[in-house]
């Protein structure tokens, strides 16, 4: 079930006319700067089946919103390929777009970013390792921080609610993904999104280059060379998503070939191309 927060009850122009006044509204909200501490939660704690922390996360996410959907539901749309390497944030634009809602898919993050999006009402997803000790990847809501303790907190799909992680070791486990994080949002808050990320000091343009260069390094490895790997599931489909990102369009159909030729997962490749579709589109 999905609440709308009663927009359902009314007619296309009532909608339409909504949707205008909620984003003159938030475009005049003030972006919080204070970064001592923030906390939107507790966030529901959805605790993830077996390799499913990407749709649990996104579940609790989704219900932040008050929109529901189990994380097997989520599951069946952007796990539905079963990858052994979970889900492919890549999946996340499309997929929100499904529910009236928006994703952004970022690299390059720091703790400032993250502080800023949860001070300012945005629960955000990190791509990491599980712990210093357990080098899985693993998806997880943050749902607060502290600098008195220094430490952020997750609604942990895998370690549980209130899960506690110092700056120190959040910072370090994050490196392995070239700190990759989501935000998933309504599309009356694309000018307060913009308006954090700007005083974050995140750029678009200059993260998802530096993405770009990042992910071919890695496609260097002999890894990318055998079947199977993360880097031969992600490579070409990473790229094809960041080019598409920058407006390079024909770069990311050239990328998607590459996949195709590849033999990677044709659900993962068919994301890819509808993002690339509604960017080049819209």
């Amino acid at each position: 079930m999905c609440d709308l927060s009663g927009t359902h009850a009314a007619g296309p122009a009532a909608r339409s006319v909504l949707h205008r006044h909620s984003v003159r509204m938030e475009a005049h909200v003030a972006v919080r700067t204070d970064l001592s501490a923030a906390s939107l939660g507790p966030l529901e704690t959805v605790l993830e089946t077996l390799n499913n922390c990407g749709p649990a996360a996104v579940s609790s996410v989704l219900a932040y919103w008050h929109i529901y959907r189990t994380q097997a539901q989520v599951q069946a749309v952007v796990r539905a390929d079963d990858s052994d390497w979970g889900m492919s944030p890549i999946d996340l634009p499309a997929y929100a777009r499904s529910l009236g809602m928006r994703a952004l898919v970022g690299y390059g993050g720091s703790e400032k970013p993250v502080k800023l999006l949860i001070a300012n009402g945005f629960p955000v997803i990190v791509s990491q390792y599980i712990s210093s000790g357990d080098l899985i990847r693993h998806y997880r809501p943050i749902e607060s921080y502290d600098n008195r303790t220094q430490t952020f907190v997750a609604a942990d799909p895998y370690l549980g609610a209130g899960h506690r992680i110092s700056y120190a070791e959040f910072n370090t486990i994050w490196t392995e993904s070239d700190n990759r994080f989501q935000v998933i949002y309504p599309p009356s808050k694309q000018a307060l999104l913009d308006r954090v990320l700007k005083a974050a000091g995140w750029n678009k343009r200059t993260t998802f280059q530096r993405a770009i260069t990042w992910e071919e390094r890695q496609m260097r490895d002999a890894a990318f060379n055998t079947p199977g790997t993360w880097i031969w599931y992600d490579g070409y489909a990473d790229v094809a998503f960041d080019d598409a990102q920058l407006g390079r369009y024909r770069l990311a159909e050239q990328a998607l070939v590459a996949a195709r030729r590849q033999g990677v997962s044709p659900v993962l490749i068919n994301w890819d191309q509808a993002e690339v579709n509604f960017l080049q589109h819209r």
